[in-house]
């Protein structure tokens, strides 16, 4: 097979990550569009002064821009069985998103897996280091919008179960949660 030299894979993006300290403090992130208004919004005008999460962004060195970002923080899930009121620690991927320019974007030639799916996978590898190593935690949880649910999916997360319960939020109305044992 021959290789396409026009194409762009995501092996070749030269990707750097940076905790998002001001909207501005390591590249711009005000052109970041992920299609979704109120993910955007939340990188642009939250992310760096929320208190309850630690935001991240991936950037292009070349290109300079935001390729995606992700929100972690501390969390919990509720198990409510035969009457029985636990709750177990967990990290909560609190937002992952990224840019639609690079969505969709093939790693290599030579499979399916993204760009996308590279970050991603990426995300949960820090997270279980940090369960490992810093603060016990068995899964990770994360309330997916429903267009992503098929990506999150294909990365390894499933649906609650019956007896976890979900988050009363507003945010998250119209959200599914979802979680991956570590």
């Amino acid at each position: 097979m021959k290789k396409n030299r026009d194409a762009i894979y995501g092996e070749n993006i030269r990707l750097s990550k940076a905790k998002l300290l001001t909207k501005d403090d390591i590249v711009s992130v005000q052109t970041f569009d992920c299609g979704n208004d109120v993910i955007n919004n939340y990188l642009k005008e939250h992310a760096c002064n929320d208190p309850r999460s630690a935001t991240f962004v991936i950037y292009d060195t070349k290109e300079n821009q935001v390729i995606s970002y992700y929100s972690l923080s501390c969390s919990g899930f509720v198990m409510n069985h035969n009457s029985h009121i636990t709750i177990y620690p967990a990290v909560e991927i609190k937002m992952f998103a990224v840019d639609d320019r690079y969505k969709h974007i093939p790693f290599s030639q030579d499979d399916s897996f993204t760009l996308s799916d590279y970050i991603f996978c990426n995300v949960i590898s820090r997270v279980y280091d940090f369960t490992e190593k810093e603060c016990g935690a068995d899964k990770i949880i994360l309330y997916s919008v429903p267009r992503a649910e098929n990506f999150y999916i294909k990365n390894g997360f499933i649906r609650f179960q019956e007896f976890m319960l979900k988050s009363e939020s507003m945010f998250l109305d119209g959200c599914i949660p979802m979680y991956m044992d570590l």
